[in-house]
């Protein structure tokens, strides 16, 4: 006979005589019980049959028996509260010092690569991104005399303000011990701003509000909120017996399949309700899933506001480039221009090359290496190469012009003095006009 333990149970592993002589079940416990499958049995705390319908295996005492291939048996124990809170508690203890442990392997594997770190700035994705030490942040105007975190006294994620005034977060990686433990910050300065949409509700029957769909929020089902007889009354639920708490259900969830029988992970059936209770006022939540079509509209509109909201990022992203550069007169040079060009020639005539040797299907471009086409094409490549680093690069006065005016544009409109200045005396309010005027 084995033993093994989890958080909750412990499990034994035997013979029937084994177990039986360990008194850890008696003969008569492995007798077929109605509503079973042969060779499962389960029991309650007191020693009486489990009914199938009752779940309860998390209750202290809980004895599940089932037999296995071989003809051993597989005895499941349900620990106490307290020996469940204990086993948690080592768990933890034991998670901490194994997470110590990968921390200080971590430092002492990459740590050479944070020593002499240089500042890195990037302006992709959806922020604009600092990485570099305290020092370094703050020589860039970020944190100036504030406390960062991990310092004594300071909050786990700092909420700053960079030269320009826009509002900036820093924080420590979570995921790169090694860089937090040689001193690296990231910062972090979001294009646009990052708060959740505030949730909606529409009355969908007396006592019961539907949750309003938006591109945020749920793709594939609906939230309905109210008591139990108002979601019975609405035909949302068939049966008060249904909602969590009520005998053989969980306490704050009950999950069903389409015919309302309990939904498990292994039934191969479509799910079709989700039951929760919310809070102590008798409130319940029902959650169902939508047709296929609606499901694709929202993920449809959810695509949308995607991409729009990275074209407004890619386009905030080449602003604020340009603001940093007049700002700290780094604006950039020509060499530095026709390198980060060639770098770009070189990945698009990489996908093209792809395009051409790419098959889809049966079907292929017919192109051999050594044939008339093919060398046109390496000839089209290597012009557009000569072409970035030769053709004459111009200086747009104009444009220079335009984002001097925007920078100046850009500082007032986030100086809270003279913010604050105008509103106290003529109710005015400076703001940033964007080139299409609104």
């Amino acid at each position: 006979m084995t033993k093994t333990s989890s958080r909750a149970r412990d499990v034994f592993t035997g013979t029937a005589d084994a177990l039986v002589a360990a008194g850890l079940i008696t003969p008569g416990e492995l007798k077929p019980q109605k509503g079973r499958p042969d060779g499962c049995t389960a029991f309650l705390a007191g020693g009486e049959p489990c009914p199938p319908s009752r779940r309860a295996w998390r209750e202290p005492g809980y004895r599940a028996i089932r037999l296995l291939d071989d003809g051993t048996y597989r005895l499941e124990v349900t620990v106490s509260k307290e020996v469940q809170a204990w086993r948690r508690k080592q768990a933890a203890a034991a998670e901490h010092e194994a997470e110590q442990d990968r921390i200080n392997k971590e430092v002492a594997e990459e740590g050479h690569k944070y020593r002499n770190w240089a500042l890195r700035h990037d302006f992709g994705g959806y922020a604009e991104t600092w990485e570099g030490t305290k020092a370094q942040l703050q020589a860039h105007g970020i944190g100036v005399g504030l406390k960062f975190p991990g310092e004594p006294g300071a909050p786990e994620e700092l909420q700053c303000k960079c030269p320009l005034g826009f509002a900036v977060r820093v924080f420590r990686s979570s995921c790169d011990r090694a860089k937090t433990a040689a001193g690296i910050y990231i910062a972090q300065s979001f294009y646009l701003p990052r708060c959740k949409e505030p949730k909606q509700y529409v009355a969908h029957a007396p006592g019961v509000m539907r949750e309003v769909s938006t591109a945020a929020g749920w793709l594939s089902s609906d939230l309905y909120y109210g008591t139990a007889n108002a979601l019975i009354a609405a035909g949302l639920v068939p049966d008060f017996d249904l909602f969590p708490g009520q005998p053989g259900r969980n306490k704050v969830q009950a999950s069903y399949r389409k015919d309302w029988t309990p939904a498990t992970t292994s039934n191969g059936q479509e799910w079709g309700a989700t039951i929760c209770k919310r809070g102590k006022g008798g409130q319940y939540s029902v959650e169902v899933p939508v047709s296929q079509e609606e499901e694709q509209r929202r993920r449809s509109l959810r695509k949308s506001r995607d991409d729009e909201n990275q074209q407004k990022e890619r386009a905030i992203a080449d602003e604020r480039r340009k603001l940093r550069q007049l700002a700290n007169g780094t604006e950039m040079s020509v060499e530095k221009f026709r390198e980060n060009c060639a770098w770009a020639t070189e990945v698009w005539i990489g996908e093209l090359r792809r395009v051409f040797a790419k098959a889809d299907g049966v079907l292929r471009f017919d192109i051999p290496e050594d044939s008339e086409l093919s060398d046109e094409l390496a000839e089209a490549f290597q012009t557009i190469r000569e072409a970035v680093q030769t053709a004459d690069v111009t200086h747009d006065k104009k444009l220079e012009a335009e984002v001097h005016k925007r920078l100046k544009l850009t500082a007032a409109q986030n100086d809270k003095g003279l913010q604050s200045l105008l509103h106290s005396t003529k109710h005015l309010r400076l703001v940033h006009s964007a080139p299409d005027g609104q």
